[in-house]
């Protein structure tokens, strides 16, 4: 089978997805196909915002990689999940809204990429937006990507962020708005009590215009290059061969995984490691699956006596009332993302800048020797460093595209990372020593009292931490000889092929990447239409 197209995007997660719609939008007479190797989100647990707690263990919309022995992990095999279903990782995250900070993207520019500075870019997290508190000079509303406001049901949420406040954190109504530092409430992609994917947003029926070929169980193996330009793409569809031909671009938007993994298939990469898999060197480029990096979470677990939570909600009588109220009006806890308030902070008392992210969550769990989510009556304090140091790689093993990729994201392997995420961790316990969380009844379960030096802590963060599954940089942007894509998102040396996720970000933004992606595939259409004409 072959088909003919303008554009091919290759992978429908946030980036994907908002590039797909905006040049199938902005341009009626073109012709646009959106390949996803997964399949429409038909599980009920994609919709129901709590279901993500069920949805980061393999299954069919979950690629379930995992790294290698993490060598900072005490070699630790650590999961990785990626969504592998229209909607991408947006359709198992947590659903939270953060886009990072202004000096992220200033940094980006200042490291020789033109037109990604913040200035550059906040009319590109503006323009797909509606925002619920309307529209103002950070905010955009009409856009096919709802963000809401948390519906607090708990009281310890406000406790929480009293005694953040106490322990000298300021309150912010807006984390993304002119400063990120301080505590609040979640931004989050939850749309009348159902999650809002990137597909839900921009690819519903009414939204997704008629030019936009969205193709679901789509496996991409490689892209076609002859005489130096991208012309295609080659794929298995419903496990049977296609070729989709692109007449003006080829994009890659699988991800931080995915798109390196797919750019070496195709013989782009580096040419030692192509010879050796016995696949032709196209371009030899020696960035690609480098830098991968993610942020690295610690949990506190502190223990409640006496106050509502999960925990408390999940008894036979109160669940049954929030199944009703979940059915009937879309509300109650089930209708929540993953963690409520967030604080933004300087772990180290040197930074310029928040450098740590704390994710709260007034439920608590453990797993039993089946790997099975047990329940806990308490609260979650994850914290994480913001701008880890720490680089790792991916690379595939085998032409074949069903084949598992070699990952190794080399997590805490940088004394700055490590000393971030102890003093990020010292300082979320604070919080929970302050006078507003004193009348809960409360006591810190794990890791206990007992863990207090640095040594310590650091072992305990090395043993139960957990990625925040924000893996980038793998495809990473930049004008020197390492960097993959240039500053317009064109793969070095090879015409007609771009990479728009994660993998382009020269560092990881400060926070969730949900938003940044879609900002990036926002400006990879204009580039592309631009271009065009």
């Amino acid at each position: 089978m072959m088909q003919e197209f303008d554009y091919v995007v290759v992978g429908a997660g946030s980036a994907g997805c908002a590039l797909a719609w905006r040049l199938a939008s902005s341009e009626p007479g073109c012709s646009v196909a959106l390949l996803e190797a997964g399949s429409p989100a038909r599980n009920p647990l994609l919709h129901v915002p709590l279901g993500f707690a069920f949805l980061l263990k393999p299954h069919k919309n979950n690629w379930g990689y995992q790294t290698a022995p993490e060598p900072h992990l005490n070699q630790r095999r650590v999961d990785l999940p990626r969504g592998k279903v229209l909607g991408g990782c947006s359709a198992i995250n947590g659903m939270v809204y953060v886009r990072g900070q202004a000096q992220d993207f200033d940094a980006w520019a200042a490291a020789g990429n033109p037109g990604w500075a913040y200035a550059d870019v906040l009319p590109y997290f503006t323009r797909s937006e509606d925002h619920e508190g309307g529209a103002n000079a950070f905010h955009g509303t009409g856009g096919p990507l709802w963000v809401g406001n948390v519906r607090n049901e708990f009281p310890i949420c406000e406790d929480f962020i009293k005694a953040a406040q106490q322990a000298g954190h300021p309150f912010n109504s807006d984390i993304n708005a002119a400063s990120q530092a301080g505590v609040g409430y979640f931004p989050h992609n939850i749309r009348r009590g159902k999650r809002l994917s990137a597909a839900s947003a921009f690819l519903a029926p009414g939204v997704a215009p008629a030019n936009l070929r969205v193709i679901p169980h789509a496996l991409a193996r490689r892209v076609l290059v002859s005489n130096g330009r991208a012309t295609g793409v080659e794929c298995l569809l419903n496990n049977k061969p296609a070729t989709l031909l692109a007449n003006h671009a080829v994009v890659l938007c699988g991800g931080a995984i995915n798109s390196p993994q797919l750019l070496e298939r195709s013989g782009i990469g580096q040419a030692d490691r192509l010879r050796a898999l016995g696949i032709p060197v196209v371009q030899d480029l020696p960035g690609v699956g480098e830098n991968l990096h993610d942020h690295w979470n610690a949990y506190i677990k502190f223990g409640v006596s006496n106050s509502k939570t999960y925990f408390s909600e999940s008894k036979p009588l109160p669940m049954l009332n929030n199944l009703v109220r979940y059915l009937v009006r879309k509300e109650g806890f089930l209708a929540n993302p993953a963690a409520l308030v967030a604080v933004f902070y300087q772990a180290l008392d040197d930074a310029d800048r928040p450098d740590a992210q704390i994710h709260f969550a007034p439920a608590a769990s453990n797993f039993d020797a089946r790997g099975n989510m047990v329940p806990m009556a308490g609260i979650t304090v994850a914290s994480c460093g913001l701008r880890p140091t720490s680089r790792g790689h991916t690379h595939i093993t085998s032409a074949d595209a069903a084949s598992a990729p070699h990952i190794q994201v080399n997590y805490l392997q940088t004394d700055y990372d490590q000393r971030v995420a102890v003093e990020a961790f010292r300082k979320a316990r604070d919080i929970l020593r302050m006078p507003a969380m004193g009348h809960h009844g409360g006591s810190e379960l794990e890791p206990g009292h007992a863990v207090q030096g640095f040594g310590e802590i650091l072992d305990y963060i090395r043993a139960t931490g957990d990625p925040v599954h924000h893996l980038a940089g793998s495809c990473r942007m930049g004008n020197d000889d390492n960097a993959v894509v240039d500053a317009a998102l064109r793969v070095r040396g090879i015409s007609g092929l771009r990479v728009a996720d994660a993998s382009i970000m020269p560092a990881i933004v400060s926070g969730n990447t949900h938003a940044a992606c879609v900002m990036i595939g926002e400006k990879c259409a204009d580039l592309l239409l631009k271009e065009k004409h």
